[in-house]
This record gives structure tokens, C-alpha cells and sequence, in this order.
């Protein structure tokens, strides 16, 4: 018969910098999962959860939510302008500027040398501050 034992003491299971890194990486991240309002529940349970005890992860789940109401207003406005024709291009951009940038966000965010620096998306305003 097998024999289970406990451990005396907690394993350390990697480094919790590294794991704080990639949850901040997963909310930027979360714009390319192709699952329903993935974009918004992610960074806003990583921002209620993990952000309390890290701010690293707070500042990167604030800036993924507000690409969230970047994306959405900027949306709306292209959308009213596609009667005019001028629209359609600009959501085309508006689309490229929502895949490249979050994985650009992602990639930067996971690197160890960037010395904590919070990813900020060019040419977003912050309505979260």
C-alpha cells in the first residue's frame, strides 16, 4: 500500500515576481483570447484580486481596462463615421492597433530587465487614473 506524507515545510514553486509578471501579462493578453468579454473580466478580476497585494499588477490590469474603453468609444465613433465612408479604414487601423499593441503590451510586460516599468499603449486617452 502506498504511503502519502505531508510535507514539513511550503515548497517554493518558482519566483513570485515572475508569476506577478505574467498575471500582468495576462491582462493585456486578454484582448487576443477569442472568448466573449474576455477582455473585461480578466483585467478587472486581476485588478480586484492580485492588484490589492501588487501594484504592478494593478497598474497593467488598469491600463488593459482602459484600451477596453478606448476600443468601445473609439469603436462607437468610427462606426458613426463609416455613413461617411471614412469609417471602414479607420476601424481596419482600429482593429491592427487592438491585435499588435496588446502583444507588444504582453511581451514587454513578462521581461524580467524592464525593472517594473507599467506598459502604456500609444495614443490611448486614460479615463481610469
Amino acid at each position: 500500500m502506498a504511503k502519502i506524507t505531508v510535507p514539513k515545510e511550503p515548497q517554493d514553486f518558482g519566483n513570485d515576481e515572475q508569476y506577478n509578471r505574467n498575471l500582468a501579462a495576462l491582462a493585456h493578453g486578454s484582448f487576443i483570447i477569442p472568448v466573449p468579454f474576455a477582455s473585461l473580466i480578466i483585467p478587472l478580476v486581476l485588478y480586484k484580486t492580485t492588484g490589492q497585494n501588487d501594484a504592478y499588477v494593478k497598474a497593467n490590469a488598469k491600463e488593459a481596462l482602459n484600451l477596453l474603453l478606448f476600443k468601445y468609444i473609439v469603436g462607437f465613433i468610427f462606426c458613426i463615421l463609416c455613413f461617411v465612408l471614412i469609417g471602414f479604414p479607420l476601424l481596419a487601423l482600429l482593429g491592427l492597433y487592438l491585435i499588435i499593441f496588446p502583444i507588444i503590451a504582453a511581451i514587454q510586460t513578462m521581461d524580467v530587465n524592464s525593472g517594473s516599468k507599467v506598459y502604456e499603449y500609444p495614443c490611448i486617452f486614460r479615463l481610469l487614473a
